[in-house]
């Protein structure tokens, strides 16, 4: 058999013809001209900051911007706000809309010769009353050195006392999640509210962002007292503001005549029926290009309801990838039933399924009381929608139905068999 060269080998050609030519399609598809705008992780702070201010130019959260600055503005004439609670769900701009807020005030404060700092602090991943010590002695330090454990907490206040005790004037501590202190934030606002501002001569501001409307409830009565707080109320965007959120973004990151303005609206109006969390909308807006970009290079409708149901599956087999095995049994059972036909099943009929799944995977099976706490955990999460029905003289049982649509459904079928 003769042996071709590697000069020429067959196929050569039409294999670069291809690729030349997929490539050459998937820039005519593209739709992205700067990635960073759609995704915040990568977005370097001074254009996160250039972008913040053209969202508040844009009079998103006019009235929470109104209210905190009610709040602070008599630090300029040297009066001593009290604290304030900031309350909203994720996603609602509590953070960013505070930030920008302090960052521009100290600034204003400084021509008018006022003294002003504040320092924030992250609390987003839960922390023990010594690692949100050590959170705020790092922002005070405006270092990134950690503490060792085992260091005696009153060491840590010391150095906490000692670094905000360099200032003059106003120093506000924005603690951000200030709930998620574990097993319960009490002592850190003791600390804070109470003996941090006898010990310091500048005054002290605190800012507690949460994400829970009942937090208050959970705090001790005395250390409210402490606080002499000021509630303010960040409700979930509404449909237009995260219109013109997902507006800005598109304009800094896609090209505009591949866009349709009903897509934007169409993304918007999904996550303000949902949660009114921008990061959502963000999120949606960028799966929605990614399946435009796989197909007909154009952001329409139709593409904003593809990436629509591609998250909901997506949120589906992360929540199911992250059960037990006995819950994801349980799940499969009800499943198999929905699959053959079954709008709905009873517990019993369900039961008997597990147990043939766990015999064929050489699993125990659970007691059938084990079972129906089961069902209602995954009836907690969305997975199935389980309901008491009486039965008459033959007592009570659980009737459980599907509650997921059509297509993540479908999915779900496949990934628990």
């Amino acid at each position: 058999m003769q042996k071709m060269s590697d000069g020429n080998q067959p196929g050569q050609d039409s294999t670069e013809k291809l690729i030349e030519s997929l490539h050459a399609s998937r820039k005519k598809r593209a739709l992205i001209i700067n990635p960073d705008y759609l995704d915040d992780e990568n977005l370097p702070e001074d254009e996160r900051t250039a972008v913040l201010k053209e969202i508040f130019n844009r009079n998103i959260r006019e009235k929470q911007l109104s209210r905190i600055i009610s709040h602070i503005t008599p630090v300029l004439d040297g009066s001593h706000p009290p604290s304030a609670l900031v309350y909203g769900p994720t996603g609602s701009g509590k953070t960013v809309t505070l930030i920008h807020v302090l960052s521009t005030f100290t600034q204003v404060a400084e021509k008018h010769g006022v003294s002003f700092h504040y320092r924030y602090i992250d609390l987003t991943s839960p922390k023990t009353y010594f690692g949100a010590l050590n959170e705020v002695a790092i922002a005070i330090d405006s270092s990134n050195r950690k503490y060792r454990k085992g260091i005696p907490v009153e060491y840590m206040q010391t150095r906490i006392i000692e670094g905000i005790a360099r200032y003059k004037g106003f120093v506000t501590l924005l603690i951000d999640e200030a709930d998620n202190i574990l097993p319960n934030p009490d002592a850190l606002l003791t600390f804070l509210a109470k003996t941090l501002p006898r010990k310091i001569s500048c005054r002290l501001i605190l800012i507690l962002l949460t994400n829970r409307l009942d937090w208050e409830k959970t705090l001790d009565p005395r250390i409210l007292s402490f606080l002499k707080k000021t509630d303010i109320i960040f409700e979930p965007y509404d449909a237009l503001d995260l219109l013109e959120i997902l507006k800005l973004r598109a304009e800094k990151s896609l090209h505009s005549e591949k866009v349709s303005h009903a897509a934007l609206r169409k993304v918007a109006a999904y996550a303000s029926r949902e949660t009114g969390d921008a990061r959502k909308a963000v999120e949606l807006m960028a799966k929605a290009v990614k399946v435009a970009e796989e197909t007909t290079g154009y952001l329409g409708e139709k593409e904003v309801d593809i990436a629509e149901s591609r998250l909901e599956v997506d949120k589906t087999s992360e929540m199911i990838n992250a059960l037990a095995t006995q819950q994801r049994f349980a799940l499969q059972a009800c499943y198999s039933l929905f699959r053959k036909g079954a709008k709905k099943v009873s517990t019993g009929q369900t039961y008997e399924v597990y147990k043939g799944i766990c015999s064929s995977e050489g699993c125990r099976p659970l007691t059938q009381r084990r079972f129906c706490d089961i069902i209602s955990f995954l009836d907690l999460y969305g997975l199935i929608n389980a309901r008491v029905v009486s039965m008459g003289r033959y007592g009570k049982t659980r009737e459980i139905m599907s509650s997921l649509p059509d297509q993540v459904k479908q999915s779900l079928c496949k990934s628990i068999h």
